[in-house]
């Protein structure tokens, strides 16, 4: 039995960012934006803060984000938010910004760390968690639509995620042009996530159905088609509004309607070199990939032939994604990303403590020595 569950309310479409302010004002009316530097300098935040003005919005501006967030900054950022009473939180910005405002909400709640309330932590909800409204302004980790995030406690490079009811967004403002700034860098690692969030429930789904093929199908499409064209013309419209679509669809609950199962191991890996090293998410998990996928082959043969026929119209599906990442400049080696060939047993036994369930799941046992042997392959 499957439960579809999608609370979030989703506001689209080119310009819906002018949407924001009447918009809060009917969820909260002490507002703290939870974001990073880059969003004042190219300009967003200071309209963002005079649209909630305008609205009778108080805001309070947290612009200490940084990639793969950490623990301590979650913790500050909480401390802040009960300090003023803040009875609406913000997360404009990527995943980092979304998934630090969700860690936020939660451990403003009480007293304790964020840390606490990981997976299996012994955190309890004591008091309100202020409502959240997401902004995504890059396409990527479509963070706005889950009720989840991933934390880093930089002391243990420890990368994991936190979950909880109260953090689905009250709601969802995805608007295409505040994409049209992100550098092409971030253009592409956000384009690989999104392909990864889908492909690898994809290929390891050992009981498809044509429901949730056809959409995961789609999405992957979109990506390859539309990620070229945005690299072309980065103020590309269209391409930012297909790819938008795309991150927001990957990390809903519709790319498992229709009974779909698979799993996200990839991710999983990946965190744990994130967490280490602090390299680009999306860059890590293109660099993964390839060996990721050779690893599961020999079970799932034929889902990589029909991810070649469906998404590529080629034959050899793992051969099609080589060359689509190399097409877009995203056939990346660890050892490009700064990562050291010594360490793979090191990380392998970090992507285990960090994603507990990850030797557990799919058509084949994900254990350290088989992490370490994907790390080998790919570095």
């Amino acid at each position: 039995m499957t439960t579809f569950n999608l609370p979030v309310r989703i506001v689209y479409g080119a310009g819906s960012i002018t949407r924001l302010g009447r918009e809060a004002t009917a969820i909260g009316r002490k507002a703290m934006i939870v974001t990073y530097p880059d969003i004042r300098r190219v300009g967003l935040l200071d309209r963002v803060v005079e649209d909630l003005k305008s609205n009778g919005v108080d805001t309070l501006i947290f612009e200490e984000v940084e990639p793969n967030p950490r623990s301590s900054t979650v913790d500050k950022g909480a401390k802040i938010a009960r300090d003023n009473k803040i009875d609406l939180i913000i997360g404009l910005g990527g995943g980092s910004a979304m998934d630090t405002a969700k860690g936020i909400a939660l451990a403003s709640s009480g007293t304790d760390s964020i840390w606490n309330y990981i997976r299996g932590g012994t955190g309890e909800v004591k008091g309100p968690v202020p409502p959240l409204i997401q902004v995504p302004t890059m396409a990527g980790t479509g963070s706005e639509i889950n009720a989840g995030g991933v934390i880093t406690n930089w002391e243990t490079h420890v990368k994991t995620g936190i979950g909880h009811r109260s953090l689905w967004a009250k709601l969802a403002i995805v608007d295409p042009e505040v994409t049209l700034t992100v550098p092409e860098k971030q253009t592409k690692a956000g384009a690989a996530d999104i392909f990864s969030h889908v492909v690898e429930r994809y290929v390891t789904d050992e009981r498809p159905s044509p429901m949730t093929d056809g959409i995961r199908e789609t999405v992957m499409k979109m990506v390859v088609e539309y990620l070229p064209k945005a690299l072309i013309r980065l103020d590309d419209i269209e391409a930012r509004t297909q790819l938008s679509v795309a991150s927001t669809t990957a990390m809903s609950s519709f790319v498992t309607w229709g009974d779909g199962g698979g799993v996200m191991s990839c991710h999983g890996v990946e965190h744990a070199l994130s967490g280490y090293y602090d390299v680009t998410h999306g860059e890590g998990l293109a660099a993964l990939l390839p060996a990721w996928m050779k690893f599961y082959l020999p079970e799932m043969k034929e889902r990589f032939d029909l991810l070649g026929q469906k998404v590529f119209g080629k034959s050899d599906g793992i051969k099609a994604t080589e060359e689509w990442l190399e097409s877009v400049g995203l056939r990346l080696r660890l050892r490009d990303i700064g990562c050291e060939l010594e360490r793979a047993d090191e990380i392998a036994e970090l992507a285990i403590q960090s994603m507990p369930g990850l030797d557990s799941g799919g058509p084949k046992t994900l254990d350290a020595a088989a992490i370490a042997r994907i790390y080998r392959d790919a570095y």
